[in-house]
C-alpha cells in the first residue's frame, strides 16, 4: 500500500515538473513568481516593482507603461485559468486614458499581453519573440475574452448606451420597452410616469395683498 501512495505522489510530482522543464529559463522563473502567488492581491505581494514583471512591461508598454499600471494597481488578485495567469482592473483611477485593463501571461508561450479598454474599444499590445515564424496570437481568459469579440462588444456599447440614456432622460424606459415589444413593461412604465407626475407637488406662487 505504501508503494503505491510512493508512486502516485510520483505521477503527480512528475505531471507539475514536466510542464515546467519545457520552458524556456525565463519562463521557468515567471512561473515560479506567479504560481504562489494565485489569489492573493498584487499590491500586497509588490509585484508590479518585482524585476522580472516591471522590466518585461517597461519594453513591452513604452508610452503605455504608466497608464497600465495605474489600472492594473486596482486589480484585486492574481488569477489563472489553464496556463494563463492574468490580472484585470476594477475600476479605472485614470477615465480620460483608459476605463480597463486587463494583463495576461502564458506559462505554455512565455507571451505577456496586455488589453487597454478606450472608448469601447481594445487595443492590444502583446510580445512577439524575433525567433518565432509566425506573428504569436494572444489567449486571453474568459473574463477578458468578450472584448476581442466584435460582436459581444457591440452588445456592450448598446447596452452602455441605453442605460446611459434611461439615467439621462426618464421616458426612455418606455421607449426601450416598445422598442422590445415588452407591452406589460410598457403599459407599467407609462403609469408609473404619469403618477408620479400626477403626485409632484405643483409650485404655489404666493400673491400679496396690494396696500
Amino acid at each position: 500500500m505504501r508503494c503505491l501512495h510512493i508512486i502516485w505522489l510520483a505521477l503527480m510530482l512528475n505531471a507539475c515538473v514536466a510542464p515546467l522543464l519545457l520552458m524556456s529559463p525565463q519562463g521557468q522563473l515567471m512561473w515560479a513568481l506567479l504560481k504562489p502567488l494565485v489569489g492573493l492581491n498584487p499590491n500586497d505581494v509588490g509585484l508590479f516593482e518585482q524585476p522580472l514583471i516591471k522590466d518585461r512591461m517597461k519594453a513591452l508598454l513604452g508610452d503605455n507603461y504608466e497608464t497600465t499600471v495605474s489600472l492594473l494597481k486596482t486589480a484585486d488578485k492574481i488569477q489563472q485559468e489553464g496556463p494563463l495567469f492574468y490580472m484585470v482592473s476594477t475600476y479605472t483611477p485614470v477615465p480620460e486614458m483608459a476605463e480597463k485593463a486587463g494583463f495576461v501571461w502564458n506559462s505554455e508561450t512565455n507571451q505577456m499581453a496586455v488589453m487597454l479598454l478606450t472608448g469601447g474599444s481594445p487595443k492590444i499590445i502583446s510580445e512577439q519573440f524575433t525567433d518565432q515564424a509566425e506573428k504569436l496570437v494572444p489567449s486571453w481568459p474568459k473574463e477578458l475574452a468578450d472584448y476581442t469579440d466584435p460582436q459581444k462588444l457591440q452588445q456592450k456599447a448598446i447596452d452602455a448606451g441605453t442605460e446611459k440614456l434611461q439615467e439621462q432622460i426618464p421616458a426612455a424606459a418606455p421607449l426601450k420597452a416598445v422598442a422590445t415589444g415588452d407591452v406589460k413593461a410598457t403599459h407599467e412604465a407609462v403609469l408609473e410616469q404619469a403618477v408620479s407626475e400626477v403626485a409632484a407637488p405643483a409650485a404655489v406662487k404666493e400673491v400679496k395683498p396690494v396696500q
